[in-house]
């Protein structure tokens, strides 16, 4: 997916437009030299790669500096494809870096994320080993009962006890929290921001159950390979030695991220049978104006930062090798695979999931994902990182139109107390609901869930609404090319 750019200054272009106008003394005025605007670069940088830009308005009907924000022509952009009346792209957006950081392998704040349990429980679902929050013994199903030293933290939907999590949590520099442990005894630390580096494997085991070895990994996010790689072989080499007969990937939390590093994983898991460069994984797909190397002088000649060459010809070269084969990795070789998903579980996620189906036995179990079917790549422009949706990856079947999400394979049967994740259970805990569909979709027996066990039953009154994000996603939802043709 994305080759993280370094945020550089954006190479600017010059339009001279002569002008030949006769005074009264038939002296001609001399050139007149313009600028391009940022929303006039930003217009034809978008429409020439826009997935969808048969629906873009030409720039004298939609008037690009006719927006005083830049934000605001983009989003009026974004808005012109429609599906059942309602607009389609949720992807496209403008950053300020933050996202090539991120899949660059470096990230900020505390490295915890949490959620409702019921109205009166709020957990921590999941924590970066090395973050902040990790450094302070902070682990998932750890309950917080105070923040700064304040009790009222119930759910209440957009009122001020979820306000004051959410600024506690996410947008603090510095945080006391009081968190009670699994084992009942309580602590209060101050967790301080700070920079760190993500390691997207956020736990891994091989589970004995009744003479099946299942090898169980919960993988957070697709940073770039070079990050993820030192991460992931391990994991796989663990795996592979110990002979593991079923495999279980969690990427109920997982937003995406770098292309590259969902192909790699794909080839690990895959059987042995897709081969390398024989056997198709998936192809890209882009508007028509790209696939036929049609656009405009900006994208001809706009030269990618810190290159000799322009973002026209790394579309060229994309479009060139629009079809990626499978590179068999690794001695894995299994029939089967069962992922666990969610709302939160996008792009390169579900390309992952996805370019499987045509190979393997693949289920999925949690909830319905995202839905992003779609990637792109980010281009400066201005003080904006532009992410417009310009690439449509298709597998071997050319399935790929997933917008509304991918839905659980046991959707069907699933158990109403086994519909909603709880996150009082630890990873790797048979007793995990989410887990616990995974095992019984691979056909593994199941050990008999401890009494202990409460489950989470089909929301009375708040409970969808708590289980569907209260809490900000502060996670990239994406794909992001960094791979093919031309680097930069």
């Amino acid at each position: 997916m994305t080759t993280i750019l370094s945020r550089t200054a954006l190479i600017a272009f010059v339009c001279s437009l002569v002008l030949v106008a006769c005074r009264k003394n038939d002296k001609p005025t001399p050139p007149e030299n313009k600028v391009p605007s940022v929303n006039d670069s930003m217009y034809f940088l978008f429409k020439d790669q826009y997935l969808w830009n048969d629906v873009i308005p030409d720039s004298a009907t939609f008037k690009p500096n006719s927006y005083a924000k830049t934000e605001d022509m983009f989003n009026a952009l974004i808005s012109f494809k429609k599906q059942n009346g309602k607009n389609l792209d949720k992807y496209s957006f403008l950053d300020d870096g933050t996202v090539a950081g991120e899949i660059g392998g470096v990230s900020g704040g505390f490295g915890m994320d949490v959620n409702y349990n019921a109205l009166n429980d709020l957990r921590v679902i999941s924590v970066y080993p090395g973050s902040p929050a990790y450094l302070q013994g902070i682990r998932r199903t750890w309950r917080i009962t105070a923040i700064n030293g304040n009790a009222n933290i119930s759910y209440d939907g957009s009122g001020p006890n979820v306000t004051r999590v959410i600024n506690g949590i996410y947008y603090s520099n510095s945080s006391s929290l009081t968190l009670q442990k699994p084992d009942g005894n309580s602590v209060t630390v101050t967790v301080n921001a700070a920079d760190f580096n993500i390691n997207p494997v956020l736990y891994s085991n091989i589970l004995n159950l009744s003479g099946r070895k299942v090898g169980y990994i919960v993988f957070n996010q697709f940073i770039r390979l070079n990050k993820a790689q030192p991460y992931v072989d391990p994991v796989f080499d663990n795996f592979i030695s110990n002979g593991i007969t079923d495999l279980v990937v969690d990427l109920r939390y997982n937003g995406g991220g770098a292309v590259e590093t969902a192909e790699y994983l794909a080839n690990l898991i895959a059987p042995s049978s897709v081969g390398t460069e024989t056997n198709l994984m998936y192809t890209d797909n882009f508007n028509s104006n790209l696939s036929a190397h049609r656009y405009s002088n900006y994208l001809k000649t706009r030269m990618v930062p810190g290159a000799d060459y322009s973002w026209g010809a790394v579309f060229d070269s994309w479009v060139a090798l629009a079809a990626t084969p499978f590179k068999k990795a690794k001695t894995l070789n299994l029939s089967s695979v069962a992922f666990i998903g969610s709302g939160q579980t996008a792009s390169a996620s579900e390309l992952l999931i996805n370019v499987l189906k045509p190979y393997m036995t693949v289920k999925l179990v949690g909830d319905t994902t995202y839905g992003k079917p779609v990637g792109f790549l980010g281009m400066p422009v201005g003080k904006f990182d532009m992410y417009a949706v310009s690439i449509w990856s298709k597998n071997k079947d050319g399935e790929g139109d997933f917008f509304d999400g991918m839905i659980p394979s046991d959707a069907a049967v699933v158990l109403s107390g086994e519909k909603y994740e709880d996150f009082s259970k630890d990873w790797g805990n048979t007793d995990e609901i989410y887990l616990r569909r995974a095992l019984r979709v691979l056909g593994v027996t199941l050990p008999a869930p401890l009494m202990s066990r409460t489950a989470i039953k089909e929301p009375a009154s708040s409970r969808k609404l708590m289980i569907r994000n209260p809490m900000p996603d502060m996670h990239f939802k994406g794909m992001i090319e960094t791979r093919k043709g031309l680097l930069y």
